[in-house]
């Protein structure tokens, strides 16, 4: 202690106070000490999150940064005024105290706070509170586009020249079907703006009636413009591979995730020469999708290239007894993106809620954890969780929308954030219901099938960010009471939606 008020006086003569204020150096001090943050309260207290809020202290120094203690024991610590617990269980109590601390060691407690935990909710419950800016998505479902029938997956990146390129796979994408133009891996283009006709579709790189034929076997679950360069996390069948010497094109992918590329155009694309991860590993890190910006990637806030991922060793290192689906984050910068040892990944916050990076897989911490336990049903059992799969920076709000996504296309929910790697609130939980497997995202319910994909497409969100459209696609049929598309149509096609945020907050 005498250190701390020896450092405090120091700072205080070197900033005049004491001969300003006519004060000594130890009242100076503890007039500057840290005080205790107040107001403590809670945004949300569900089976599956409590959310933290407080007031910082009006008087006194400064704090640093804020630990969290639930019922006695340190579980985090942050440099802003809220804190997500997603650790906790359903109908149990939780005392919670918030202690500011400062430079110099000091710190001060608030008073402590009872907080109990609803029962969960049979449809699962939404991993993080509800997003203080964004209340709610209203989707266009009347006005949906289907083409392409046969083709799935359908990432999507806006490039450069103001198109949007998709990925395709197993189809004949635009105008093609399971027969016509059949290829694995293919690229198509979209021209202008919704609303969409087949004037605005070319099939680019494979697929029917195609400019450039498709040398490529496999499939593409993300892809990204930069500059006049497009990226995709893909699994590409080689010479290795058991299918390599089937007939082309070979269905499905191989365990395999690596990149490919294709530089100066999106037609001359070539696999890796090295693997993220396989089946015959743990996988360290394991990616699923990029986060995307503007055209080119034009607007990201710095020289980074942003994936989510995820990864079997650290899941395994964290040694919890209960199941949960995890995200985790790696960044390369977009000149060395064909580097393997360029890639960084997220290793936590510092205590003023900066991200830390290491190139060290040992050091990974998720950035997204969603805790719900599988349920009985869906024909035998239900994956209740999610992980966050896609994303794109909404320029006219500031913030990232994400897309989470369990093994059905009904379980697809939207989550946003200031930064990649969090804090994370929810805009839309959606899951089926397991006991009759109905309902979820569009009430796609079971019959939907498994997801192949949820993409928003960044190029056409309105100037305000409060309009956006996503592609998506399945392996299954649309149920009787689904929104879109017609009932008993195939899911294996290129889906388009337009969803309106809606805004309950300023940025």
């Amino acid at each position: 202690m005498r250190a701390a008020k020896n450092s405090c006086a120091q700072r205080m003569r070197s900033r005049a106070v004491v001969l300003v204020l006519g004060l000594s150096a130890v009242a100076g001090c503890a007039l500057f000490q840290v005080r205790a943050p107040s107001e403590v309260r809670t945004d949300c207290a569900t089976a599956a999150v409590v959310g933290l809020h407080w007031s910082p202290a009006l008087d006194g120094a400064r704090a640093a940064g804020y630990r969290i203690l639930r019922n006695g024991e340190p579980i985090g610590a942050t440099a802003e005024l809220s804190f997500a617990d997603t650790t906790v269980s359903a109908s149990m109590t939780y005392t919670y105290v918030i202690h500011a601390f400062d430079a110099f060691g000091h710190i001060a407690a608030s008073a402590p706070l009872s907080v109990t935990t609803a029962r969960a909710v049979p449809n699962g419950d939404a991993p993080y509170c509800p997003s203080p800016l964004i209340r709610s998505m209203a989707w266009d479902w009347s006005e949906g586009y289907r083409a392409a029938e046969g083709s799935d997956l359908w990432p999507v990146t806006w490039g450069q020249d103001g198109n949007v390129y998709a990925f395709f796979g197993d189809g004949g994408g635009f105008g093609g079907d399971d027969l016509r133009g059949r290829t694995s891996f293919g690229i198509a283009m979209i021209s202008g703006r919704p609303p969409l006709d087949a004037a605005a579709e070319t099939n680019l790189y494979g697929g029917f009636q195609a400019r450039y034929p498709a040398r490529l076997s496999g499939k593409a679950r993300s892809i990204i413009a930069i500059g006049s360069d497009f990226y995709a996390i893909a699994s590409i069948y080689r010479s290795t591979d058991p299918k390599f010497r089937r007939p082309q094109p070979i269905s499905g992918s191989p365990e395999h995730v690596e990149l490919a590329y294709s530089l100066r155009n999106a037609y001359s694309w070539r696999d890796g020469d090295w693997t993220f991860c396989d089946s015959g590993t743990d996988g360290a890190f394991c990616p699923s999708g990029f986060v995307n910006f503007g055209r080119g990637n034009s607007g990201a806030p710095d020289r980074y290239v942003y994936l989510f991922g995820s990864s079997p060793a650290a899941d395994h290192r964290m040694q919890e007894s209960a199941p949960a689906a995890r995200t985790y984050l790696a960044r390369v910068e977009r000149r060395r993106i064909l580097r393997q040892s360029a890639y960084q990944y997220f290793a936590g916050l510092d205590s003023r809620s900066r991200p830390t990076w290491s190139a060290d897989v040992e050091r990974m911490q998720p950035i997204f954890t969603d805790r719900n336990a599988p349920q009985p049903g869906c024909g035998n059992r239900c994956d209740m969780s999610g992980d966050l799969e896609d994303a794109v920076f909404d320029a006219g709000l500031k913030r990232y929308i994400g897309v989470a996504q369990g093994g059905l296309l009904a379980q697809t929910s939207f989550y946003e954030a200031p930064h990649p790697w969090g804090p994370w609130t929810t805009i839309s939980y959606n899951n089926i219901d397991p006991a009759t497997g109905g309902g979820g995202w569009g009430n796609l319910g079971v019959a939907a099938g498994e997801s192949l994909g949820v993409h928003p497409v960044n190029a056409w969100t309105s100037r305000d960010g409060q309009t956006m459209w996503m592609t998506y696609s399945s392996s299954g049929k649309a149920p009787a009471d689904a929104l879109f598309p017609p009932p008993g149509s195939g899911l294996d096609a290129f889906h388009l939606l337009r969803t309106d945020l809606m805004i309950g907050a300023s940025p």
